[in-house]
């Protein structure tokens, strides 16, 4: 087996000095076991072009796919910065995104997990947690975790990361 690879036993691999390495370098032949393999051996190792085209075929359907899931996200952050902007209340004493004043006789108000905001029934979602009672968030949040489940990259989650922890940093202030 090894002598298929480095040649006979009369035939000792040495490793190239730099003068060799340089002039490698310059005519593109590397410094590999391989170097020493005849032209039959490297064309019997080359794909083939029906094998080519069917890799070439899956990179562009990733490359289609990705594009898709660009514009998908894209369209989460578009809806998410609409939200933000549209929001007319203080979080306080009104709901959050739509302006309801809380009260006796009005909507109750709900505390969001995320950014400690309080947002009316309407406005709130109400999602499963581990604990018994029923954990809320409001819309704005709750389009903010979908972004960040949905997006692929580690960067948008470091910045998720952060932007809830802001939001706890927030939450401590207006809450406490």
């Amino acid at each position: 087996m090894t002598d298929a690879m480095f040649g006979s036993e009369n035939e000792h691999w040495v490793c190239p000095n730099d003068r060799q390495l340089a002039l490698r370098a310059k005519l593109h032949t590397g410094w590999s076991i391989h170097t020493f393999q005849s032209e039959r051996q490297r064309k019997a190792q080359t794909l083939e072009k029906r094998e080519l085209d069917l890799i070439m075929s899956v990179i562009h359907r990733a490359e289609q796919l990705e594009i898709i899931e660009q514009h998908r996200i894209g369209r989460l952050v578009e809806r998410l910065e609409n939200m933000r902007r549209s929001a007319v209340g203080n979080g306080l004493s009104q709901c959050l995104l739509c302006g309801e004043v809380f009260g006796l006789l009005s909507s109750p108000s709900i505390l969001c997990l995320d950014c400690c905001m309080k947002v009316c029934t309407k406005c709130g979602i109400e999602t499963a947690g581990s604990q018994k009672r029923a954990q809320w968030l409001c819309k704005i949040c709750s389009e903010r975790r979908e972004k960040a489940s949905a997006s692929p990259s580690s960067l948008w989650r470091n910045e998720i990361a952060a932007s809830l922890l802001i939001g706890v940093c927030e939450c401590v202030c207006v809450c406490v």
